[in-house]
C-alpha cells in the first residue's frame, strides 16, 4: 500500500508500506479522506513534541471498515467504556463497508486520569500521526472501539469530526450555555470548531483574529460578532458587546502568552477561561485577578467522551462544517498540501488529503 511517510523536517516521500494485519480488538479501515492540522504542521518542521521520525502523520480520518482482528465479527454501536455524552448509534453493529470516523487517541486505561474518565489526558497517551503511524496511507489498523458511524455524512465531512470534537470539548470544559457570551481568541481550525460548538449550545459569540478571511468564516459558522486584533482597541470592543460586564467565557485557541493574558483580562468576574492553544512559552499573570475575580481557568486538550457528540454536531450543521474546507489535494500531493496550508494560512482553512478515490 501506499503512504506518505514524513522522512525528516520538511521532507515527505510516497513509499510502499505492507498491509496492516488487524489483530484480536482492532479493525482494518481502508482510509477516504485526511485532514491537514496545525500538528501536523509542527510535525513537518521537526517541532513537535512528541513526533519521531520516519513518521506517517495524520490523525482527522474517515474510511470504510474493511475487515477486523482474529475473532472479531463487527463491532458493538455502544461505547465499550462509558461516555459522558453522545451515542454510537441505532442498534445493531458496525460491520464491513460502513463508513467511519476514527477517534485517534490510544490510551492505557490504568493510570489516574483515565480512571476518571479523561483518558484524553492519559499520561501514557498516544495519538495517531504523532506518537505512532497515523492514516496518511491507504489503509490502518485502529482499536474497535475507537470507531464511531457516520451515517450519511461524506467522507470530507466525516474526516471534520475530529477537529470538531476538540471544539466541543473546549465549550464543555468552559461549560458554555445559551446564557453565555463567548469570546474566542483565534479562528484557525480549532477556534473555529469552538465557535461552532458555542453556537450549538445557544451562546452569542464574538471571535477575534487577525486574518479578515478567517473573520469573514467565523460569521458562516453563526459568530454574532468579529473583530481584529490588530484594530483599534480590543477590549473597548468587547466591553461594548457585553454592556459592560465582559464575557462570561473566553477561549484561547491561539496560544500566545499575550492571548492568554486577554483571555484573563477581558473575562467577567466569576468568569471561566479556557485554553485550547499548544505553547512551550510561560505566561506572566497577576495573582490578583485569579482571587479578585474568582475565575475558573481550565485546559482542554483533544476530547473525553465527545466524540459521539461531535458526530452529532457535524450532521446537523454540514454546510457550516463544509464551509470551513478550502483545499483538496491528493495522497502523492501530500508534501504539496503540507507546504501550502503552512506557507498560506489566509486562504488555508481546512486542507483535505483525498486517500481513497
Amino acid at each position: 500500500m501506499r503512504a506518505a511517510v514524513t522522512l525528516g523536517p520538511g521532507r515527505i516521500a510516497i513509499e510502499e508500506r505492507p498491509e496492516p494485519v488487524p489483530k484480536a480488538g482492532e479493525a482494518l479501515v481502508r482510509v477516504e479522506t485526511v485532514g491537514i492540522c496545525g500538528s501536523d504542521l509542527h510535525t513537518y518542521h521537526g517541532t513537535h513534541p512528541y513526533a519521531t521520525f520516519p513518521r506517517i502523520q495524520g490523525h482527522e480520518l474517515s474510511g470504510r471498515v474493511v475487515g477486523f482482528g482474529a475473532g472479531e465479527t463487527g463491532v458493538p454501536r455502544e461505547p465499550r467504556e462509558p461516555a459522558p455524552s453522545g451515542s454510537r448509534g441505532t442498534e445493531g453493529g458496525i460491520g464491513i463497508g460502513e463508513r467511519v470516523a476514527v477517534e485517534p487517541l490510544l490510551s492505557c486505561g490504568v493510570c489516574y486520569p483515565c480512571r476518571h474518565g479523561r483518558r484524553n489526558c492519559c499520561v501514557r497517551l498516544a495519538v495517531l500521526g504523532a506518537h505512532v503511524d497515523g492514516a496518511l496511507t491507504e489503509l490502518i489498523a485502529v482499536p474497535t472501539g475507537s470507531l464511531y458511524p457516520t451515517g450519511d455524512l461524506d467522507a470530507e465531512l466525516a474526516a471534520l469530526v475530529e477537529p470538531v470534537s476538540i471544539g466541543v470539548q473546549a465549550v464543555s470544559r468552559g461549560e458554555v450555555t445559551a446564557e453565555d457570551q463567548v469570546v474566542v481568541f483565534g479562528a484557525g481550525p480549532i477556534g473555529q470548531a469552538v465557535t461552532l460548538a458555542a453556537v450549538d449550545r445557544g451562546a452569542r459569540v464574538l471571535v477575534v483574529d487577525k486574518l479578515p478571511s478567517r473573520l469573514a468564516l467565523a460569521r458562516r459558522l453563526g459568530a454574532e460578532r468579529t473583530a481584529e486584533a490588530d484594530a483599534g482597541d480590543l477590549a473597548a470592543v468587547v466591553a461594548d458587546w457585553t454592556n459592560g460586564d465582559g464575557p462570561g467565557v473566553t477561549v484561547d485557541a491561539v496560544g500566545a502568552p499575550a492571548v492568554i493574558r486577554a483571555c484573563v483580562d477581558f473575562v467577567a468576574s466569576a468568569g471561566r477561561v479556557v485554553i485550547v492553544g499548544l505553547s512551550d512559552k510561560e505566561v506572566s499573570l497577576p495573582v490578583l485577578s485569579f482571587t479578585r475575580k474568582e475565575l475558573t481557568i481550565v485546559g482542554s486538550r483533544n476530547n473525553a467522551g465527545r466524540f459521539g457528540e461531535a458526530v452529532s454536531l457535524v450532521q446537523r450543521h454540514r454546510d457550516r462544517v463544509a464551509a470551513l474546507i478550502t483545499h483538496r489535494y491528493e495522497l502523492a500531493q501530500t508534501a504539496e498540501a503540507i507546504e501550502f496550508a503552512d506557507k498560506h494560512p489566509a486562504e488555508a482553512e481546512k486542507v483535505l488529503i483525498r486517500v481513497a478515490t
